[in-house]
């Protein structure tokens, strides 16, 4: 049996010794990987959660998900990305447009983020792109502020001006608007771990917050995903 929470929502946190957490990955292709398992499953925005009874099951569960676990204890994303920089001594810092502090209010969220987090900035305008992440006039002439070119740009200006050792620019239409080439939901992550850097491309299908919330949660996850390689 699963529930699909709405949005917003209190998050709630799977319960039990053997859990699973899953994003990027929808509640029937888990079903479907895991046809042969027993298990209790949930499926919320913020992904997938499994809990289960027996270890081996669990065991074997997270061995077929490993693409898509960002966790296997009872704790949310943000939880999870603060256990792994503080494991690493690594610092944060982050640079938001569409999302506009969403993402560095959920890392603050956690108690004892700022052993980890140093800082970001909120760059709604293009002029504040400039200014503070030295993204190029001529960038977002040509590009525009949803880009590839221009997401690029932020992450290697969070990187020169902050000097952490991770960080996550975000650029986005969140909605309503959008256009044919550049529709609503259409949005740019890019994440750097020490000389490590990527940018991601994704359209959500979302409300402008559950779109907001969706690239935040995009985000993390593959910031872990970076951490961990």
């Amino acid at each position: 049996m699963s529930t699909l929470l709405p949005f917003p929502c209190e998050e709630k946190i799977p319960e039990g010794k053997y859990v699973l957490r899953t994003f990027e990955i929808k509640e029937g292709q888990v079903k479907e990987k895991l046809k042969d398992l027993n298990y209790e499953i949930l499926a919320s925005l913020s992904g997938v959660d499994l809990t289960f009874e027996k270890e081996e099951e669990w065991k074997k569960a997270k061995e077929i998900l490993s693409d898509y676990v960002y966790t296997d204890r009872p704790e949310s994303l943000e939880e999870t990305l603060g256990r792994i920089l503080k494991e690493k001594g690594f610092t944060l810092s982050t640079a938001e447009s569409c999302t506009a502090g969403m993402l560095s209010s959920r890392i603050v969220n956690v108690p004892g983020s700022s052993e980890y987090f140093v800082g970001g900035f909120v760059v709604y305008s293009n002029d504040l792109k400039v200014k503070y992440l030295c993204v190029s006039e001529d960038t977002l002439k040509k590009y525009g502020a949803v880009s590839w070119q221009t997401c690029l740009e932020m992450t290697v200006g969070l990187k020169s001006n902050l000097g952490t050792d991770c960080g996550i620019a975000i650029t986005g239409i969140a909605g309503p608007g959008g256009t044919l080439t550049k529709p609503q939901g259409l949005t740019y992550i890019g994440i750097f771990v020490k000389d490590k850097l990527t940018v991601i491309k994704r359209i959500f299908k979302g409300s402008r917050n559950e779109n907001r919330f969706l690239s935040t949660q995009t985000a993390i996850f593959y910031l872990l995903k970076l951490l961990k390689r």
